[in-house]
C-alpha cells in the first residue's frame, strides 16, 4: 500500500513488518518477553512515524481541516497504545487477539482510512 512519499512507504512497511511479527510468533502472548520488545519497538516506530507523516501533512498542501483529523487520528493511536501499556503492566489480562486486532487497526486500519489520502496531493506517485 503506497502512498507515494518513499521515506512514509518505507516507514509503513516497518510497521506492517513489525505487526507481521506479531503474528506469526504465535507463542509470544500478551505477557511475554518477546511481545513486550515488540510492543515497545512497534511504539518507537509508530511516534517517529507519525512525527515524519505530520511534517509532509503539514508541507503537502492538504486542506487544514484533513491535517487536523489527521493528526487527531494520530493523537487516539498514541493514546491507545499507551492505554495498552498501562493495562499490561498492571497485570491485566488482554488477549492476544484483542491486542492483535488493535494494532492492525492502528497500521493496516489507519492506513487505508487516512494515510491514501495523502496520495492525491503527490499526483506523480
Amino acid at each position: 500500500m503506497l502512498i507515494g512519499v518513499p521515506s512514509i512507504d518505507r516507514e509503513h512497511h516497518a510497521l506492517v513488518s513489525q505487526l507481521n511479527r506479531l503474528i506469526d510468533d504465535a507463542r509470544a502472548d500478551t505477557g511475554s518477553a518477546a511481545f513486550s520488545e515488540v510492543l515497545s519497538q512497534l511504539g518507537r516506530q509508530i511516534n517517529a512515524h507519525f512525527d515524519s507523516e505530520e511534517g509532509v501533512l503539514r508541507s503537502c498542501g492538504m486542506p487544514v481541516d484533513e491535517v487536523a483529523e489527521h493528526i487527531q487520528a494520530h493523537n487516539e493511536i498514541i493514546d491507545q497504545y499507551a492505554t495498552l501499556n498501562l493495562d499490561l503492566m498492571q497485570g491485566r489480562q488482554v488477549s492476544r487477539s484483542e491486542v492483535l486486532l488493535m494494532i492492525k487497526g492502528w497500521i493496516v486500519g489507519h492506513l487505508l482510512q487516512y494515510d491514501t489520502k495523502i496520495r492525491k496531493y503527490f499526483p506523480a506517485a
